[in-house]
C-alpha cells in the first residue's frame, strides 16, 4: 500500500508572479517605443520595422494570447506609422514599401509561431492537471500528494510551523453481500464523492486534500498541531456519519489516522506514521480517529475546531 502512493513523475512547474508580469509588460512597451524612435531617426529605407518581430516573440513569456495580439497590432501600427513620420527617405519608394511589407510579413509569421507555442504549452498544462487530478472527485491524486507534501514539509521546517497529516480510510462492510460487483462500486463511488465534498467544504483554503488510493484520502493540515487536527477531523467524521445514518442497505464507515510533523521527518516517515495511526483506529472499531503520538481530550471550546486553527494564505 505504501509504495502505491509514491509513483515517480516529473511535474511541469509554472509559477506565476503578477508583479513580474507588470514589469515584463513595461519592458515590452519601452522596447517598442525604443524601436520606434530608432526607426524615426534612421533614414527611411534602411530600417524597416523588422525588430518589432522580436517584441512579438518576447510575448511568449506571457501565457495569455491577447499579449501576443497586442504586441502584433502595436508592431503593425508603428511599422506603418514610421513611413509617414520619417523625416527623410534615402531609398526609392518601391523599396520602402517592399521593406515595410516584408516587415509586416515577418511580424505575422512570428505571431503565428508564438500562438502555436502557447497553444502547445496550454495543452501541456492541461495534461499535467489531468495527471495530478482524480477524475471521480476532482481532488488532487497521489502524484500531487507526493510532490506537494514534500514541498510543504520543507516549508514547515524552514519557518518552524506545525503540520499535521490525516489519512481517511473508507469502508463498506456490507459490500461483500451485494449481488453484483458493479453495484458495490457504484455505492462506493457515491460515498467517496460525498466524503470528498464534505472534506473540501470543511478544510481551509491553505489545507490540501488528496485522493491517494481507491478508498483513501489524505488531508495536509497546514499550520495545525495534532490536537486541533484531531478536533477538526472528528467533527467532520461525525457530520458525515449523520449524513449516512439513514442508509440501512450499506454499512459505511470512516477511520482516520493522524500524525504531526517533527524535525526528523521526511514524507515517508510522516506517511508511515499516519498509516500506523490509521491501523490503530481500525483496531478500535468503526468510525474512529486515532493519533500518533496519542492526544488526550481536555475541556473543549464550543467554537468549531476548524475555526480555532490559525488561518494562513
Amino acid at each position: 500500500m505504501r509504495s502505491l502512493i509514491f509513483p515517480k513523475i516529473n511535474r511541469l512547474k509554472l509559477p506565476e508572479n503578477q508583479y513580474a508580469n507588470h514589469i515584463y509588460w513595461l519592458f515590452l512597451f519601452l522596447s517598442s517605443i525604443s524601436i520606434f524612435l530608432f526607426d524615426l531617426l534612421t533614414p527611411l529605407g534602411v530600417a524597416a520595422g523588422t525588430p518589432y518581430a522580436l517584441i512579438v516573440f518576447a510575448s511568449i513569456w506571457l501565457k495569455d494570447n491577447w499579449s501576443t495580439y497586442v504586441t502584433t497590432v502595436t508592431g503593425f501600427f508603428l511599422t506603418l506609422t514610421g513611413v509617414f513620420l520619417s523625416p527623410y527617405i534615402v531609398a526609392p519608394m518601391d523599396v520602402v514599401v517592399t521593406n515595410r511589407l516584408l516587415a509586416l510579413l515577418i511580424i505575422t509569421i512570428t505571431a503565428y509561431m508564438v500562438l502555436k507555442i502557447k497553444r502547445i504549452n496550454y495543452e501541456l498544462d492541461m495534461l499535467v492537471i489531468d495527471t495530478n487530478v482524480d477524475p471521480l472527485t476532482q481532488c488532487k491524486n497521489s502524484r500531487a500528494f507526493k510532490e506537494e507534501t514534500k514541498t510543504e514539509i520543507k516549508r514547515s521546517k524552514r519557518y518552524k510551523r506545525n503540520l499535521s497529516l490525516a489519512i481517511f480510510d473508507i469502508s463498506d462492510s456490507s459490500s461483500t453481500t451485494n449481488t453484483t460487483e458493479n453495484s458495490a462500486i457504484h455505492i462506493d463511488n457515491q460515498y467517496i464523492k460525498t466524503l470528498a465534498d464534505e472534506i473540501r467544504k470543511s478544510i481551509r483554503s491553505s489545507d490540501q486534500l488528496y485522493r491517494i488510493d481507491l478508498n483513501r484520502f489524505a488531508v495536509v493540515y497546514v499550520e495545525t498541531d495534532i490536537s486541533k487536527a484531531k478536533d477538526a477531523t472528528e467533527a467532520l467524521c461525525k457530520r458525515f456519519y449523520q449524513l449516512n445514518q439513514n442508509d440501512t442497505e450499506h454499512d459505511l464507515s470512516v477511520n482516520v489516522g493522524i500524525t504531526m510533523l517533527n524535525d526528523k521527518d521526511h514524507i515517508w516517515k510522516l506517511y508511515n506514521r499516519a498509516e500506523d495511526a490509521l491501523a490503530k483506529a481500525k483496531q478500535n472499531g468503526k468510525n474512529h480517529v486515532a493519533t500518533l503520538p496519542e492526544t488526550y481530550r481536555s475541556d473543549k471550546s464550543h467554537i468549531p475546531a476548524i475555526l480555532c486553527r490559525p488561518r494562513s494564505g
